[in-house]
């Protein structure tokens, strides 16, 4: 699932909805728990001062020896009262006159000397902002485990006897912060649910990509069925047409090109029949010279060709051990090749292929460079095969022209080294046939590297 969201488009864009409407949830949820705590912290503040005062009521009304017995009855996990010696309101702290809980206190119990307070925590104030020139320094009474006091009464019942009502924070943790889990993890489970019918829906486009890649490589696979929305089905129709045709084109041109095979061969052998009766030895030699030329030419075109219409199938194989194995076999016919392939790379391929194009590439550096040394390695996406000689180069200008069949660079190659020129030209239709290609580079001061790249699928 991570893997999906981070390379693939419909992946990409569900990951940034999941990021902007999952922050915009959670915002939404803080907003309206704030909103809901505003009022709430309202309507607390409001019964702590109509519990004071009626507390101060029923205090007047019954023995004192009962009082610490109603004190302890009335008191809750969050309205806490007590009598004390002194107020629990610093003067310092004191709502202003024309704060409307403190008009209601005042309202409620009036003092003639004025004693009753009122304190609000300046954490809290700023949800009344209708209230004008109140500035209350923060106060620490009555701190429990990280819980501080929203606000207190004082009512002065007698010289050196207050009763202290205190509204506390909640001892649990805010109740948004539970909202906003929750609605995130709601959040999460239906975009879960989206990325899963996503991938559903998209799995068609999936093995088309799959199909088309293998297209590429030469493997015709069966036809893709037909399922999913249907403007997939109409592009995966159209895809399996074409599938067709290429293959129709494979097949005849297959065809055709066993028909010229057996066309040509039978000309060439009745010339060299009639050349075994010219009189000249030197123009007999000649033409049975050039005949075999045109037999090697015809061959070695046919071979070509044939890559692109080759059915061999893809399979595991260890990449180091073919390697090495083939550089065995070089070294025994008397080619001069450092061989550094030691670590285990199971690779899928088509190793016949793979292993004439290695073939090629190696020749070439011990032709044309006198030596060479081969290195195999994996990258991140991709399997390195570097193959380096220490001949003169090709000029960067001819890069690309010694891909071309028969091309010969006429200052490196002849016709008892170079061949007829399909060397290059078979080792990078080899290549692009399993998805890769192949790069040329000049080594300072002296030397020619070349590189197989072949994808990781």
């Amino acid at each position: 699932m991570i893997e999906y969201l981070r390379k693939s488009l419909p992946g990409r864009v569900i990951g940034l909805l999941i990021l902007g409407f999952g922050l915009l949830n959670a915002v939404t949820v803080y907003v309206f728990y704030e909103e809901r705590g505003r009022a709430v912290r309202l309507s607390q503040m409001e019964d702590l001062v109509a519990r004071s005062v009626s507390m101060g009521r029923l205090l007047d009304e019954t023995p004192s020896e009962l009082h610490g017995q109603i004190l302890e009855a009335i008191s809750t996990d969050r309205l806490q009262f007590s009598l004390n010696r002194t107020s629990r309101v610093n003067p310092d702290n004191m709502a202003a006159p024309e704060h409307p809980l403190f008009q209601q206190l005042l309202a409620s119990s009036p003092a003639d000397d004025g004693a009753n307070s009122l304190s609000i925590s300046p954490r809290y104030y700023w949800c009344y902002s209708w209230i004008k020139n109140l500035t209350v320094p923060d106060f620490t009474f009555g701190e429990n485990e990280g819980r501080r006091p929203i606000a207190i009464v004082s009512i002065q019942r007698e010289p050196g006897n207050w009763l202290n009502g205190v509204l506390m924070t909640p001892s649990s943790f805010p109740g948004w912060i539970a909202a906003v889990l929750v609605a995130l993890a709601l959040f999460t489970l239906s975009v879960v649910m989206v990325v899963l019918i996503v991938r559903r829906v998209t799995r068609p486009l999936a093995e088309l990509i799959d199909a088309t890649d293998k297209i590429g490589r030469g493997e015709l696979d069966a036809a893709i069925p037909l399922r999913g929305p249907e403007d997939v089905r109409r592009t995966t129709r159209a895809f399996n047409r074409m599938r067709d045709r290429i293959e129709r084109f494979v097949q005849n041109r297959t065809q055709m090109l066993a028909a010229v095979s057996h066309d040509l061969r039978t000309p060439m052998t009745s010339l060299r029949l009639q050349a075994e009766f010219v009189p000249d030895q030197a123009v007999r030699e000649k033409i049975i010279h050039t005949l075999d030329e045109m037999q090697e030419m015809t061959e070695a075109t046919l071979a070509f060709t044939r890559e692109d219409a080759t059915r061999e199938e893809s399979r595991l194989v260890d990449l180091s051990a073919l390697i090495g194995s083939l550089c065995d076999d070089l070294q025994d016919i008397g080619l001069n090749i450092e061989c550094s392939v030691t670590d285990r790379l199971p690779y899928m391929c088509r190793p016949v292929g793979l292993k004439r194009a290695v073939n090629n590439l190696l020749e070439n550096a011990c032709y044309y460079g006198g030596e060479a040394s081969i290195h195999v390695w994996q990258g991140t996406d991709e399997v390195i095969i570097s193959i380096r000689d220490n001949g003169p180069g090709i000029p960067q200008k001819d890069w690309q022209r010694v891909f071309d069949p028969f091309v010969r660079l006429e200052d490196s190659r002849n016709r008892n080294t170079g061949g007829i020129g399909l060397g290059m030209a078979i080792a990078r239709s080899i290549a692009h046939a399993h998805g890769g290609d192949i790069y040329l580079q000049n080594l300072t001061p002296q030397g020619f590297e070349v590189q197989l790249r072949l994808p990781v699928r």
